[in-house]
């Protein structure tokens, strides 16, 4: 409670010193646009058009969304929603994009495989090819065990590849390198490039590996994670608990390390960016997902923190945080998310209007398909991004 009454009270007097001051123009206005809108060439030019008659100038429009390929591709099965089989949803994107003067980002989801309440149909999807690459959590459930059909819980997300499992990145690297080299993206956006949760990338092949380079098993430790490390057993295994969370967290660093690399080599002016967790540490610590560290090592070009929140104090504390904690020259390179689906226009353009205020020069809106149906909703978002 004193922590929230803290964060309203710096927010009021911070808001009645820049009352006066105008808004410094956005220079990243983003749009994430979800597959469901890239099934036909008229949804895609629907889009696409409503990004730039609405003064957004980056697209992000998913071509990956469960282990399928929403572009032409040898690696990826092509997704069964695309009605026309000629038709190439990523391709059409980016040329109609470029004519519209719109950057377009290709969006493909990166570790999550499967999240539909049954298998995918298409016997070639990587769920049926692979399942020795599914993950598994400290308990030994394996994800490729899981009932799709049975009740789940509202915490559920889906069927995550293991980044752990030694031939998963090197999957993953072939499938993005495909996109990268065979059309003109102005970036490349990965989400889910992260664990399900703390207590995943148990992988069975992928702890052998991990067993063989460390010489013990992961399972074997049994410290809490909240007891003081005062004995030496304690402090044994506090070392241990720690060797192993910065092995899963370097793996998915590795992914991003080499999709970096990947761009570099190919001299595509291609950039890099993630919609990752909005706390650094918590993304860090129990997702393994290191963005802070992978901006201040110039591997990854933009975060995007998914700030989806519509609770004004937690969105206002998530941008505090982020102005204390990141340097000037990182907090440039921070687009920050913010939500449609789950709040009103007025308070989504309020919260962007926040941002701005908090110096953040850069801000992506989820989503076009949100209120693709009645486009009227996103007048006071537009407003505010163009003020």
């Amino acid at each position: 409670m004193f922590r929230k009454v803290a964060v309203l009270a710096a927010f009021f007097l911070f808001m009645t010193r820049m009352a006066a001051d105008p808004l410094e123009p956005l220079r990243i206005k983003g749009l994430w646009i979800v597959r469901e809108s890239m099934v036909s060439r008229e949804e895609v030019e629907a889009a696409l058009v409503f990004a730039r008659e609405s003064g957004f100038n980056h697209v992000f429009v998913q071509v990956r969304g469960r282990g399928d390929a929403y572009y032409r591709s040898l690696i990826v099965p092509r997704s069964p929603y695309i009605r026309d089989s000629q038709f190439d949803p990523l391709g059409y994107a980016v040329a109609r994009g470029h004519e519209l003067g719109l950057n377009v980002h290709a969006w493909v989801t990166t570790y999550l495989l499967w999240s539909a309440r049954t298998p995918p149909a298409t016997t070639s999807h990587i769920y049926h090819m692979h399942p020795e690459w599914l993950d598994v959590n400290a308990n030994g459930l394996s994800l490729r065990d899981i009932d799709l059909a049975a009740p789940r819980d509202k915490s559920f997300e889906g069927i995550y590849l293991s980044p752990i499992h030694p031939e998963v990145n090197d999957y993953l690297q072939a499938v993005f390198t495909e996109i990268i080299l065979n059309y003109a993206i102005d970036g490349l956006h990965l989400d889910y490039s992260r664990y399900y949760d703390l207590d995943y990338g148990y992988n069975e092949e992928g702890l052998m590996v991990f067993r063989a380079r460390h010489g013990f098993d992961p399972r074997a430790i049994s410290l809490p994670r909240t007891l003081a490390a005062e004995h030496a057993d304690g402090r044994e295994a506090s070392e241990k608990l720690t060797i192993w969370d910065d092995y899963r967290r370097q793996k998915v660093t590795e992914l991003i390390t080499a999709l970096h690399a990947i761009i570099t080599i190919s001299g595509r002016e291609t950039l890099l960016t993630a919609a990752v967790k909005p706390h650094a540490q918590v993304a860090r610590n129990k997702y393994y997902q290191d963005w802070a560290q992978w901006l201040q090592d110039g591997i990854l070009d933009y975060a995007l923190p998914m700030n989806y929140t519509p609770a004004r104090s937690e969105f206002l504390e998530v941008i505090t945080g982020m102005s204390r904690s990141l340097p000037e020259r990182l907090k440039k390179r921070v687009i920050m998310g913010v939500a449609n689906y789950n709040q009103d226009a007025a308070a989504t353009a309020e919260k962007i209007r926040l941002a701005r205020l908090y110096g953040f020069e850069a801000v992506c809106v989820f989503s076009y398909d949100a209120h693709k149906t009645n486009l009227a909703r996103f007048d006071p978002i537009i407003k505010m991004l163009n003020r």
